[in-house]
């Protein structure tokens, strides 16, 4: 009987042997991915003596499966607004600033065959926080407001990038986001902007998440 059973035994520790180097395998695949990004965003179809161009700043991080980034970034955008030109302004102020909050997460795809760069796109929903100064009613679109407390318009972004590998896990990052906000509350038209961006990434060289560590 026990001699019977000497096969299946050992044929069912190879299985969980193997199914033990596979999964080993898969965990060492998974890496972290970060960076940061510094833009300079860009309006459309609009008065560009009033909107003037702005800065942006993102933060993002995300979990590398080697072609594709599973990520979530949070940032913030600044654009001034020339009041004083704005027609019919009740309470002009100067240069006052657009402001968007933002959260949003995407997938990043990438070309992870070269070791000097990195080559990616990205699509990603953005929740977008907008807010502007209470200038009064009257004049169309977000220049003229009655309230100045953040409103909520969802969106979406693209971008095209190129990392240079500068140091171990470390890459300059370059490239170019062009982006939509829905109206929502807050415009009374969708809005479309672009933005060259420049920043930093790091990616992870083994899996932290489960094997060596990074």
């Amino acid at each position: 009987m026990h001699a019977r059973l000497s096969p299946l035994w050992i044929a069912l520790a190879v299985c969980l042997f193997a199914s033990s180097a596979s999964a080993q395998e898969r965990r060492v695949a998974l890496r972290f991915q970060g960076g940061v990004e510094v833009g300079v965003p860009n309006y459309f179809n609009v008065d560009h003596e009033i909107v003037r161009p702005g800065a942006s700043f993102t933060g993002w991080a995300g979990f590398d499966i080697g072609w594709i980034v599973f990520d979530f970034a949070f940032g913030l955008q600044w654009t001034p607004i020339d009041t004083n030109k704005i027609p019919g302004a009740l309470n002009p102020s100067g240069l006052e600033p657009l402001v968007r909050l933002s959260f949003s997460p995407g997938v990043r795809f990438q070309v992870p065959l070269f070791d000097a760069v990195l080559p990616y796109v990205t699509g990603s929903f953005d929740a977008n926080l907008w807010s502007f100064a209470a200038i009064g009613r009257g004049c169309g679109w977000y220049y003229c407001r009655e309230d100045s407390r953040g409103q909520f318009a969802p969106g979406f972004s693209g971008k095209a990038g190129l990392g240079i590998h500068l140091k171990g896990s470390i890459f300059l990052d370059v490239g170019f986001q062009y982006s939509m906000s829905g109206t929502r509350d807050f415009f009374e038209r969708r809005a479309w902007w672009a933005e060259p961006f420049i920043g930093f990434i790091y990616r992870g060289d083994t899996d932290r998440f489960g094997g060596t560590g990074y």
